[in-house]
């Protein structure tokens, strides 16, 4: 199944059945799914097939202020990851497989400085009468850190098959009566009591790709108490033009050199490919430290500020201005960020600061052709993030 994005197509389940009351519940295949408080105008606007990002709109037009419209889109997405909502293939998100590969896990507990980034954040925030929450605990490391740091008890929620495996590494560490596991999306899980300490490694390779604002508005809203601390707290996204290695470039965009190439072999006219919409808009993921002899064709502009821990609207759209610093061939625009962990922690992406263990990439957004550019000229780079999905954008043009 294809990952969930503005153009993905949903649709209802088929064979669900709502039970309404307090809670209301959903049916399906024998699992029982909290329904959310705007179920029924949900289930409605995909009681046929429609796109994603027009549902999303024509239900914004029914709920009023940010923090509404944060709880609407988590609460679809919530419905997406049951399996409540489906695409075309009918099959459940493949989201939960991948998190749950020990692949993604051994990446993050190598990276070093990031994992003790945030567990010294933990060691610095958590208090012996706190409540913590962890949202997406996959192994279950920041649990059990807020556990040795001293919290009375500590709420793990984890979707993925390796919710159990934590749960067996919290017995085995000696904090199976602190640490309660809850499986499932935690849009859909109601905790026991307030917590007053969120801790969530949900950061991306583009801060915002795994839904990190709008699961912390949900978590804000019904989880925590008024006075919570949060980790980590704050976001930065950062770009700069460069110039793809041509052996990277190739790889994943339409050249003319290419399309000629296939002409002599095939006989066909290729060309139409150079200009068409996916040689547009692909992105590529790289890491950050084999990018620093890339060249970099101007200085990096802060696109976004996000506020972790405050009411901030997710839908980002920004458009910030740069000026090529020297000449060269722009074939893309590269995109990283620095994050307050807490406490003074902080990590970053950046090509000239990340370690060879960081586990993170950055992302580069390739222009459909390449651009020869001179000292002094303008650009904006238009940042834009629409809704709840993988969908941040970056679009780069003339100033």
């Amino acid at each position: 199944m294809a990952e969930l994005n503005s153009e993905t197509v949903l649709q209802l389940a088929p064979a669900l059945t709502l039970q309404l009351g307090s809670p209301s519940t959903i049916h399906l295949g024998g699992r029982q799914i909290n329904a959310p408080s705007n179920v029924l105008a949900i289930l409605d606007a995909f009681s046929h097939p429609v796109q994603y990002s027009a549902a999303v709109k024509n239900l914004s037009a029914r709920v009023s202020g940010a923090q509404a419209w944060i709880e609407l889109v988590s609460n679809i997405r919530a419905l997406h990851n049951a399996g409540v909502l489906v695409d075309e293939s009918g099959a459940a998100p493949h989201a939960t497989v991948g998190w749950a590969s020990p692949q993604v896990h051994i990446a993050m507990l190598n990276d070093r400085a990031r994992t003790e980034a945030f567990i010294a954040a933990i060691n610095a925030t958590v208090r012996p009468d706190d409540v913590v929450v962890d949202i997406g605990t996959g192994t279950g490391v920041l649990s059990l850190a807020a556990a040795r740091a001293g919290a009375r008890h500590v709420y793990a929620i984890e979707a993925t098959e390796m919710g159990r495996t934590a749960r067996d590494l919290f017995v085995a560490n000696g904090f199976g009566d602190r640490i309660t596991l809850l499986e499932g999306w935690s849009n859909q899980i109601n905790l026991p009591e307030k917590a007053s300490v969120l801790v969530a490694e949900i950061i991306g390779n583009d801060p915002l790709d795994e839904g990190v604002m709008e699961s912390f508005a949900d978590a804000r809203k019904r989880f925590l108490t008024p006075d919570a601390r949060i980790i980590p707290a704050r976001a930065r996204t950062y770009g700069f033009a460069l110039e793809v290695a041509h052996e990277q470039y190739e790889k994943f965009a339409f050249q003319p050199d290419q399309t000629l190439n296939w002409r002599e072999w095939y006989g066909l006219d290729f060309a139409g490919l150079l200009d068409s919409a996916v040689n547009k808009s692909m992105v590529i993921r790289a890491v950050p430290h084999e990018t620093r002899s890339w060249p970099q064709l101007s200085d990096a502009i802060l696109l976004a500020d996000l506020d972790l821990g405050g009411d901030q609207h997710p839908l980002v759209n920004e458009a910030v201005e740069f000026t090529i610093r020297k000449d060269g061939l722009m074939t893309g625009f590269l995109t990283y960020f620095e994050l307050d962990v807490g406490a003074g922690q902080q990590l970053a992406t950046a090509p000239e600061k990340a370690g060879e263990k960081n586990s993170w990439a950055v992302k580069i957004y390739l222009n459909g052709s390449p651009t020869k550019v001179k000292k002094g000229d303008r650009y904006k780079a238009i940042y834009t993030y629409r809704v709840a999905s993988s969908d941040t954008k970056v679009e780069i043009v003339p100033a």
